[in-house]
């Protein structure tokens, strides 16, 4: 059976990986979804976000969306990672966004022996800005099949409760190409349900 899951995801992502080479609005989209973001509550209250770095393509450009975080005061961290695991570690600044190297798939992203405060030796994080290839309506996500963000999740939610924290709040940004109907996503035990999903259209 789970074998058959992770047949029916690959699948899934294959497909959504063809469809979204057609997408030529993402700048549009991102823009509409950064405009959603920032009526958010949830972001408009927090002190501390993390926000993956986007890919050039096929996902939402998250570029002015981390100007804006680091404009507004609020701390922010970015993913760090390695073969298996991922942190979140802190941007301090506009500049040190724009000077980090591009990793294997052309993102940027600090060294990993680049010393950076991880949100968790601090205040830990309110809220997380989670990519993905595909959400739906209820709320689930597949990813881009390394599960670093299910793990992050679950270690995070681990370590709030030990430390007296809330969850961390999860908001997935999306094409709204990445909306598939209910029932299109396989799911598996271990995949974390999101808090909200925005799209140019429309917040979940």
């Amino acid at each position: 059976m789970a074998s058959n899951i992770k047949l029916l995801k690959r699948t899934l992502r294959k497909d959504m990986a063809n469809k979204l080479k057609a997408v030529t609005n993402i700048q549009v989209q991102s823009d509409q979804v950064f405009q959603r973001l920032v009526k958010l509550p949830e972001f408009q209250q927090c002190k501390t976000v993390s926000i993956y770095i986007s890919m050039p393509t096929q996902e939402i450009d998250t570029r002015n969306m981390i100007q804006h975080i680091l404009e507004q005061g609020k701390n922010c961290y970015i993913p760090r990672c390695t073969k298996d695991t991922m942190d979140m570690v802190r941007l301090t600044s506009w500049e040190d966004f724009t000077t980090l190297p591009r990793n294997a798939w052309d993102i940027p992203e600090p060294p990993l022996d680049q010393p950076r405060e991880n949100a968790l030796d601090g205040e830990g994080l309110e809220l997380m800005l989670v990519p993905g290839v595909a959400f739906d309506a209820e709320k689930n996500r597949i990813g881009h099949g390394k599960g670093y963000y299910d793990r992050y999740l679950r270690k995070y939610n681990d370590w709030a409760q030990q430390h007296g924290k809330p969850k961390v709040k999860t908001v997935a940004l999306a094409l709204r190409e990445q909306m598939v109907d209910i029932g299109t996503i396989p799911l598996e035990p271990t995949d974390q349900q999101l808090d909200h999903i925005l799209t140019a259209d429309q917040t979940y």
